[in-house]
């Protein structure tokens, strides 16, 4: 059988959270790339084999990512490269994906629950209308957005706060904007704190300014 790497969504990180494909593409993996940032430990020993390489990443460094691939090529082995949320939602995915076909090996996208709809659910509403469209952005690129004319949902948030709260005023919204700042959703940890977005940038401070955040803002 020649080698397969699967990009697999594992959701937000609460085991419950995982697709059936997801669990499915685990239990058959031979090598698993893994991070407890990711997937809780105890997930990961529920739903892969007991023999399945696991790299831990980091401390793995990238070339050790994709030694995993090299191996595949050699051995015909099926790796699982897991994602957090949805692999196709700002999952740096299109690096590693180019690597695996420049090595000749067989791809699948395994789509999982985004931290958005996991924030969104445990608000217990509906963040994304026809009426009240929702802009997705990078923390690292908010600048470059137009001016914002419903609500944004802001991947990476805990990066430079002061810099994203700059970033959102100046594409418009206002200063009494409602906000949430959610952290480790669906996990043990969750955090979701509501703020407006004047105080967004002490907010992220007072939580942790972890670069997994998410901000939603909606006027």
């Amino acid at each position: 059988m020649s080698g397969r790497v699967l990009f697999v969504g594992c959701g937000p990180g609460a085991a419950d959270l995982l697709t059936l494909r997801a669990a499915r593409a685990l239990a058959e993996a031979d090598v698993v790339v893994w991070s407890p940032s990711l997937l809780d430990r105890d997930a990961l020993a529920a739903h892969a084999r007991p023999d399945a390489t696991i790299v831990r990443w980091p401390p793995a460094t990238q070339r050790e990512v994709l030694a995993a691939f090299d191996r595949a090529v050699a051995d015909g082995l099926l790796v699982v490269r897991l994602k957090g949320g949805d692999p196709t939602l700002f999952g740096a995915l299109e690096p590693e994906l180019s690597a695996a076909h420049e090595r000749g090996l067989a791809t699948e996208i395994v789509p999982g629950v985004s931290a958005l709809a996991a924030s969104a659910a445990t608000l217990g509403r509906e963040v994304a209308t026809a009426a009240a469209p929702l802009l997705l952005a990078d923390a690292a690129v908010l600048s470059a957005t137009p001016t914002v004319t419903g609500g944004v949902a802001v991947y990476g948030a805990g990066r430079e706060p002061r810099a994203l709260q700059r970033a959102l005023l100046e594409r418009g919204l206002a200063g009494s904007t409602p906000c949430t700042v959610a952290v480790e959703v669906s996990r043990r940890d969750e955090t979701l704190v509501p703020c407006m977005l004047a105080e967004l940038a002490e907010t992220l401070d007072d939580v942790g300014r972890r670069a997994l955040t998410l901000v939603l803002a909606q006027p």
